[in-house]
């Protein structure tokens, strides 16, 4: 596999490494930590802080050749691409999806572990301004489009940044998507796919989002 992409996470330290090899793709995460989040698909690999380059780079390989790597590797559908269009061009307009944390989480979010799919997945779902949820912040209600959203930050392409009224914003990591467009086939009618796979009410929401 070779390296396709890299994004550091500046407030923990933590680097995810974008890995392709032929159209599969493989999220690796190093840190001396584990995930806030259980049930990421990423290769985590979990460093001691004081470890010597040599013993990184043997963890590092033998990761990369354990059955978790193949389990968590990954091909772009037709769908995913219609998402990825959609997230870069929302996020040009300054929108962005959110979910609103329970007071629980927004509390001791990243100081305890939750569940991605029990914890995280059932959130109420916003589609908002980037800047100022106070001005535009309009409820999505479609599972189907949560869930696939919720697979994209659990590949780390979107990534999650917290603000107040205890949502979390879900960010496109713009450079991770943009590189895996140029491999798949272009898709420039991904409206009416995201109108064929979620129904017309998600592009009813971007358009009111646009009024």
């Amino acid at each position: 596999m070779h390296i396709a992409g890299i994004n550091i996470a500046r407030s923990s330290g933590s680097t995810y490494w974008l890995l392709r090899q032929s159209s599969q793709w493989l999220t690796l995460r190093l840190a001396t930590h584990p995930h806030w989040l259980r049930g990421v698909r990423q290769l985590q690999v979990v460093l001691p802080a004081s470890s010597a380059r040599h013993d990184s780079i043997t963890m590092l390989t033998k990761a990369l050749a354990s059955p978790a790597a193949a389990k968590n590797t990954y091909a772009f559908t037709a769908i995913d691409t219609a998402l990825a269009n959609m997230l870069l061009w929302t996020a040009s307009r300054k929108l962005v999806f959110m979910l609103r944390l329970t007071p629980e989480m927004a509390k001791t979010h990243k100081m305890t572990p939750f569940s991605l799919q029990q914890d995280f997945a059932p959130l109420p779902l916003f589609l908002g301004d980037r800047n100022n949820s106070n001005d535009l912040l309009l409820p999505v209600h479609d599972a189907k489009l949560q869930q696939n959203l919720i697979d994209f930050y659990s590949t780390n392409l979107l990534f999650t940044q917290f603000s107040s009224h205890q949502l979390v914003k879900l960010l496109p990591t713009a450079q991770w998507l943009q590189t895996i467009l140029t491999t798949v086939p272009t898709n420039p009618a991904w409206p009416l796919t995201l109108a064929t796979t979620f129904g017309t009410e998600l592009l009813d929401v971007i358009h009111r989002a646009r009024m």
